[in-house]
């Protein structure tokens, strides 16, 4: 079964890769990031995932980043994070159903610092919304991995800021 993996890093992808090649799923990763900023991050974090992509054999496809679309999604700001996780697994599921995979996922499962349950609900929300199935995947490995950029912010503006914060400002 052919799946299309929303990929938001190198990390996440090489964690769900071992998951579902044990599964014997043909993973494709989709590298949809509009709230990657600055511009800097987003070419880090893509030239990593570009990186284990070619390592791992996984088709990647990446389309313009457009942080128009993340701040348009993300208006008001309020519950930006679940906005963000919604455009990109919707956008994922788009391309999913038009380019005839199988179904779809998120590396954002891999990390534990997204909330796994919102994540999957909007995930097969999208899926049943468009037709296309919502894959989670199994057990993930906990393995620290290592050789590439790895980022310490979720990846939007707002994360940066927060832990530039907690690092700088925070008192004890």
């Amino acid at each position: 079964m052919r799946i299309l993996v929303h990929t938001c890093c190198a990390d996440c992808l090489l964690k769900v890769w071992k998951s579902w090649s044990k599964e014997s799923f043909e993973v494709v990763g989709y590298f949809y990031n509009p709230n990657i900023h600055p511009r800097s991050e987003y070419q880090s974090r893509l030239a990593a995932v570009r990186e284990v992509a070619k390592e791992l054999e996984i088709e990647m496809i990446i389309p313009d980043w457009r942080p128009k679309e993340f701040f348009e999604a993300i208006e008001g700001n309020k519950g930006r994070c679940e906005k963000c996780w919604k455009l990109r697994i919707e956008k994922t599921a788009e391309q999913a159903r038009n380019k005839h995979f199988d179904c779809f996922s998120t590396t954002l499962l891999a990390s534990k610092h997204q909330d796994q349950k919102k994540i999957t609900c909007l995930g097969k929300t999208a899926g049943n919304r468009l037709g296309v199935k919502f894959e989670t995947p199994g057990k993930m490995t906990d393995e620290p991995t290592s050789g590439f950029y790895k980022q310490f912010f979720c990846g939007c503006v707002d994360s940066l800021k927060e832990r530039f914060e907690e690092k700088y400002y925070t008192r004890d």
